[in-house]
Order: C-alpha cells, then structure tokens, then sequence
C-alpha cells in the first residue's frame, strides 16, 4: 500500500501546512511497525525486533529513492528520518500491546 501511495504524484492538499508530510510519513511507518510486530512469531525477540527495524528502514529508503522517478515528489533525508522513527515507535507499541494481552490471556487460564 505504501508503494502504491508513493507512486502517484505528489497531491498539493495539505502543503499549507508545514510537516504534515512528517506526519503522514511517521503514521503509516507506526502502523507498519504495529503489523509487522503483530506478524513476527512468538516470542518476538530484541532481535526480530531490531531486525524487524533494519528491513523496514531500508523499505523506507528504497522507497524514498523510489520517489524520484515520481513527478512532483522527491527522495527526502527527514522523510526517511520520519518513516524510521513511526517504525520504530509502532514495533515498540506493537510488541508492548501483544505482551500485555498475552500475559492477561495467561492470567485467565
């Protein structure tokens, strides 16, 4: 979905206002975070995590090249910068939610 996102030219909407690209580049990338936690199997390791985090990033910055070939957008260091920093804080979200409704799940049996 993001690439899709990313391949059509840069809509005008909202370019009044001063980072809302951050914005929108931070969201998406949390949400990524938050599947990809969901995706990793259990028990979802410092490592998985951290790896987890690496090929994301490097999504993002393959993306961010990806945009210079689209009319009206451009590669962008602190696009990247946002993309990795919603990654991060959605895995850390993410893998914080599972555990405590796992832990709940075992005090219920």
């Amino acid at each position: 979905m993001i690439l899709v996102l990313t391949s059509w030219p840069s809509p005008r909407i909202g370019t009044e206002i001063t980072g809302i690209d951050k914005v929108a580049h931070f969201s998406v990338y949390a949400i990524l975070g938050v599947l990809t936690a969901r995706a990793l199997l259990q028990p979802r390791t410092l490592r998985a995590l951290v790896l987890a985090a690496g090929f994301i990033a490097l999504f993002g910055a393959l993306d961010e090249v990806h945009q210079l070939w689209v009319r009206g957008r451009e590669a962008s260091v602190w696009d990247w910068t946002a993309d990795l920093l919603g990654c991060v804080v959605g895995l850390t979200l993410g893998n914080h939610y599972l555990s405590l409704a796992r832990a709940r799940r075992e005090l219920t049996q």
